[in-house]
């Protein structure tokens, strides 16, 4: 699986040097819960294996003691870039003032500045918390 991700990914451990790699201003959280902190970033390689104003960006947060991660994914909002979720569960809510979708309890999509973001805790996450992560990004 290693081996596949990084012929398929660049993996980026420095959160500085993401605005390197996007076609828009990827916004990191300034809150997460107690023990989490940004791990890594990845971005898919295009066929020449290069990354270079990339649509796509994902984002780990890990809390290692707890051995949980959160998952957020921001893509430049366009149609290409557009998918449905297949939830059982959706409820609309608003993050900063802007419509925003809590899905199956602990994911959330919202459009933002151009930008879509999706944030996951993975099961691992209470829905006020992912929230709170939602709402410190500006």
């Amino acid at each position: 699986r290693e081996k596949m991700r990084e012929k398929e990914c660049l993996v980026v451990k420095d959160p500085n040097e993401l605005n390197n790699y996007t076609c828009f201003d990827v916004k990191l959280p300034s809150y997460l819960p107690e023990g989490y902190e940004f791990a890594e970033a990845e971005f898919y390689k295009d066929e020449n294996g290069d990354v270079e104003n990339t649509k796509y960006i994902s984002l780990h947060f890990t809390n290692e003691k707890a051995g949980k991660r959160i998952y957020m994914q921001q893509r430049f909002a366009e149609e290409e870039t557009g998918y449905a979720t297949g939830a059982n569960k959706v409820e609309e809510i608003k993050i900063n003032g802007v419509d925003a979708v809590l899905y199956d309890d602990n994911n959330l999509d919202w459009e933002y500045n151009g930008v879509i973001y999706m944030l996951s805790g993975r099961g691992e996450i209470a829905k006020d918390e992912l929230i709170k992560i939602a709402e410190s990004i500006k």
